[in-house]
């Protein structure tokens, strides 16, 4: 029996654990950038830059590692969601995953922008 198109694209969309799992991977190179390319301690570093002003925040180094500690809580949040929403409602449910993979990605490009300015 052959599957329509729109049957496998539902299969596949409902198999997200891929997506997580990317989701998670991200999140992971975004600690290991911070711990081996910024070299974080108790120096102070920049933790805010903005193109216009520049530097806005200065703190300890320890405090980069809330950016992706935020993207963790982000990404459990929408799990938790993303169970909650997966039998009833389906689209939202897949944005939840979209959504973390979209913050996860976000805040690895602060970091790397950040570690260009320390």
């Amino acid at each position: 029996m052959s599957l329509t198109w729109t049957e496998k694209v539902r299969f596949w969309l409902s198999n997200v654990w891929f997506l997580w799992a990317l989701c998670l991977i991200f999140n992971i190179i975004t600690f290991l950038f911070i711990y081996f390319k910024i070299h974080p301690g108790n120096k102070t570093l920049a933790l805010h830059y903005n193109v216009l002003v520049g530097v806005q925040w200065y703190g300890k180094g320890k405090n980069l590692y809330f950016i992706p500690g935020i993207g963790l809580a982000v990404s459990a949040v929408n799990y938790v969601l993303y169970k909650a929403l997966k039998d009833n409602k389906f689209f939202l449910s897949l944005l939840t995953v979209f959504i973390s993979i979209c913050a996860q990605l976000i805040l690895l490009a602060a970091v790397l922008f950040l570690a260009k300015v320390n």
